[in-house]
């Protein structure tokens, strides 16, 4: 063999060389990474999978399930606790009524309509104001919006419209920690 054609084999074996180290980097090497990172994919689906569908109380979407019942089940039972509160203030012999966060009447009991002498149409929204004198009647406004924004204990002594003299003791109460939910409010006559 010629030194010519020795260099022709070692040229063709290099061009060889370099051309399927080529085929490796450019497209097994990444089509094996992109396999290897299918087959990781296809494991991820398979255990979000088992997560998500219902298998007797060990899955991620059961436990979402059984949250969601709780929930329910703590809504229903606040919404008997509250029933149950306002029928027994509703004959409890204390005037009672119960504002929003603006002030406005929501709530009140027997004993409020008989201390006023109102009744729940003459009451709705703000109009429960008009049983307060009206000389005394802008102050205490300011006073209670004032206490319902701070959310603060509302303690004021009035006249009413047919100038008794009477006594409100109202108490914030909270919706969640942020929220105000308005006032319950005592009414006393105070004697003369």
């Amino acid at each position: 063999m010629q030194t010519e054609d020795v260099i022709l084999l070692l040229t063709m074996v290099g061009t060889l060389a370099s051309f399927l180290a080529g085929v490796w980097m450019k497209v097994l090497r990444p089509a094996m990474k992109f396999i290897d990172k299918h087959e990781d994919v296809v494991k991820s689906i398979g255990i979000i999978e088992k997560e998500i569908t219902c298998n007797d109380g060990g899955s991620l979407k059961d436990a979402v399930v059984r949250l969601s019942n709780t929930c329910e089940n703590i809504a229903k039972s606040q919404k008997v606790i509250e029933q149950r509160t306002k029928a027994s203030l509703h004959y409890s012999n204390t005037a009672l009524f119960e504002t929003d966060t603006e002030g406005n009447l929501v709530w009140t009991n027997e004993p409020f309509y008989d201390l006023t002498g109102l009744t729940l149409t003459d009451i709705e929204g703000l109009d429960w104001l008009t049983y307060i004198h009206e000389d005394d009647r802008e102050e205490f406004l300011h006073e209670l919006k004032s206490c319902l924004r701070m959310n603060r204990r509302f303690s004021r002594s009035a006249r009413t419209s047919d100038n008794k003299n009477i006594r409100m003791v109202g108490f914030p109460y909270r919706i969640n920690s942020k929220e105000n939910g308005g006032f319950l409010v005592s009414v006393y006559e105070l004697s003369n």
